[in-house]
Formats: structure tokens, C-alpha cells, sequence
């Protein structure tokens, strides 16, 4: 049984490729396989990771290769990998990212015990140019099954830290959730539709996955993403319409696209 499948969509990730391969090389959980997916960057990213998993010792690791038709951005490449994907669980790892070598162990282990579909730990924010770490952390949940006052609460101040969770792989396909068809803020509406159908999720406040900040990094361009941030956020509400959950949600929802697809676009412009 493959216990995780890591989606991992690679991009122009050539600096930072093979210590993020290494950190999953590492890990202590074992059966797991790594759906390397490519996005057709300019660099030698796929040819380093081939490379690498030419090379990997580690037999209960399977090293996996896919591809997006052309060039459509990390949504789009991790729904090839989910797609794909075989494991109990799935993770999504960012290319230019690793995680502790505990960290797969630590978020199955809470899962299984927790009967939970997602499970999510804390990550530090790494600075290239030597500042500081930050630590990024998830509003607290409550222990058990999500009421719907819980879940409200949840919505009105959730956190799209998307590669510090992972996911039961059959629960997503039962509910339908994937990726928008969207370059921004994919990652967070694919958050609130999880928190939307989820019944049980799990949390640790150890710090277990590294989100480097570079200058090449997506969220760093100041570039117009409000189109494709009102497009992920759609995908959202429409997501909420098929299962039946906009009358009990509707202000919560409605609140969370004013702020994430109209309020946060202009404040990255400042």
C-alpha cells in the first residue's frame, strides 16, 4: 500500500530541486511515491530530478514523471498528480520548498489516529537574503468533528498553507475538489473547499515544513493577479452550489472573496 503521494509541480526550480527531492528522500515514513510533474520551465529542473531519482536508495520511494500539455501553472500540475496519484494520502510540495524529515511521519500518524481527511502542521518562512525566520501557523481547530459554528469561525480566518497539510485522496475524489483553472490563489480556494467538506481535521503546532522566500518566488512579482484571483474564488462559490452548502455558508464565502479575491490583489500592488 503506498501510504502518501507527494505532487510535486516543477517549474524553473533548478537551484532548489534537488534539496527539496532530498528532503522527501529522507523521510521517515516510508511507501511513498513522488509525482513529479512538469511544467515546462527553461532550466535544467527535470533533468536534475531524474538524476536524482535515477539515483535514490530508498526502495519503499517511488519516483514518478508527468507533464502538463504546455505551461499552466502549479493548479493545473497538481491536478495532474492527483490525477495520478495512488496513495492513501496526498501532499503537495513546492519545488523550491523541503520539509523536516519527520514531517510525513508525524501528519499520517495524526491522521490515522485522528480519523481525519486533512491533517496540517506549522511551517517557518525562510529568507535567502538572511532575515529572520517567521512561523507560520493555523488558527486552532477544534478536536472531533467540525460543527457548523466551528466551520464558520474556521472560514472567516483560514490560511492558505496548502503545503503543510495532507490530504485523504479518496475523500477529495468523492468530493469532486481539485484546482481551479487559475495561475493565483489556486492553492487557497482549494484550501476553503476542503474546510467546506471536511469533517475531521487534525493539526500539530511543530514546525515541520521550510517555505523559502527568493526573489524568483511567485508571491514576491508584483504583477496584476486580480483576474485570476476572482476566477480561483468563483471556482469556490460555484464548488459550494454543487454540494448544496451556500445556504449555510453563504456570508462566510461571500466574505472570504471580498477579502482574498478583490481586497488582496490591490494590497500586493502597494
Amino acid at each position: 500500500m503506498i501510504k502518501l503521494s507527494v505532487i510535486i509541480p516543477v517549474y524553473n526550480a533548478s537551484r532548489y530541486i534537488e534539496r527539496c527531492l532530498q528532503s522527501v528522500d529522507c523521510q521517515t515514513l516510508g511507501e511513498i511515491e513522488v509525482l513529479l510533474v512538469d511544467d515546462h520551465g527553461t532550466d535544467e529542473s527535470i533533468a536534475i530530478a531524474k538524476r536524482f531519482a535515477a539515483n535514490s536508495k530508498r526502495a519503499d520511494i517511488q519516483y514518478r514523471l508527468a507533464a502538463t500539455p504546455v505551461n499552466s501553472g502549479p493548479g493545473a500540475a497538481r491536478n495532474i498528480g492527483l490525477k495520478l496519484a495512488q496513495g492513501e494520502y496526498v501532499a503537495f510540495l513546492d519545488a523550491d520548498d523541503w520539509g523536516e524529515p519527520n514531517m510525513y511521519e508525524v501528519l499520517y500518524t495524526l491522521a490515522k489516529a485522528g480519523n481525519a481527511v486533512v491533517s496540517c502542521c506549522n511551517a517557518s518562512q525562510d529568507y535567502e537574503n538572511g532575515r529572520a525566520s517567521n512561523i507560520l501557523t493555523h488558527p486552532a481547530v477544534a478536536q472531533g468533528e467540525l460543527t457548523a459554528s466551528e466551520r464558520k469561525k474556521l472560514l472567516a480566518k483560514y490560511v492558505a498553507y496548502l503545503w503543510t497539510c495532507i490530504f485523504c485522496r479518496e475523500w477529495l475524489i468523492r468530493n469532486n475538489i481539485t484546482f481551479p483553472d487559475a495561475k493565483s490563489a489556486e492553492d487557497s480556494s482549494f484550501v476553503a473547499c476542503c474546510l467546506l467538506s471536511a469533517r475531521r481535521v487534525v493539526q500539530t503546532d511543530k514546525v515541520l515544513y521550510h517555505y523559502v522566500m527568493h526573489e524568483g518566488s511567485l508571491t514576491k512579482r508584483r504583477v496584476w493577479k486580480g483576474a485570476d484571483k476572482r476566477r480561483a474564488f468563483r471556482a469556490m462559490l460555484d464548488y459550494a452550489k454543487r454540494q448544496g452548502l451556500m445556504p449555510e455558508y453563504r456570508w462566510q464565502l461571500y466574505y472570504v472573496y471580498l477579502k482574498k479575491a478583490l481586497l488582496v490583489p490591490i494590497i500586493e500592488m502597494l
